[in-house]
């Protein structure tokens, strides 16, 4: 085997045991996140409102959902040895959505900021928008190749 080969070998090995490294940091705080959120639920509950609770466990689904899908463009990462950018755009999507729905609780108990939320929720909604418009855009490319 030749030198190159020895040390591509040794980098593909790095970048393996890097990204295994990097799952089991996302696994964990995918768990810590549902754990913490499911003991932070019940005993507050009556003094932040069913609302507020119910906000706080969905951002924290949708944290966990942006993690997992963190942890799948690893995987795939691991398996093929590129990285792809329809997972990435995912999670964008994703954190787009989960900021949308918590300008929209906000925005019910903040009547004072409703201007500024507007603002964000329409450029929130344009990204979006550019998002899925992407996603489209890349599996067509995907079919066609």
């Amino acid at each position: 085997m030749a030198f190159k080969e020895k040390l591509d070998s040794v980098f593909r090995l790095t970048e393996d045991i890097i990204y295994i490294l990097i799952s089991l940091l996302l696994i964990l705080t995918a768990l810590f996140i549902m754990v913490s959120s499911v003991l932070d639920f019940f005993p507050h509950l009556s003094e932040i409102g069913h609302l507020r609770a119910a906000l706080h466990i969905l951002d924290r689904i949708l944290l966990t959902l942006m993690i997992i899908e963190i942890l799948y463009t690893v995987r795939l990462s691991i398996k093929s040895h590129s990285l792809c950018a329809e997972p990435f755009i995912i999670v964008g999507l994703i954190a787009a959505i989960r900021r949308i729905l918590v300008i929209t609780v906000e925005s019910a108990h903040l009547p004072e900021k409703f201007n500024h939320h507007m603002i964000e929720s329409a450029i929130l909604g344009g990204l979006i928008l550019i998002f899925v418009i992407s996603i489209v855009l890349l599996r067509k490319g995907e079919k066609s190749s």
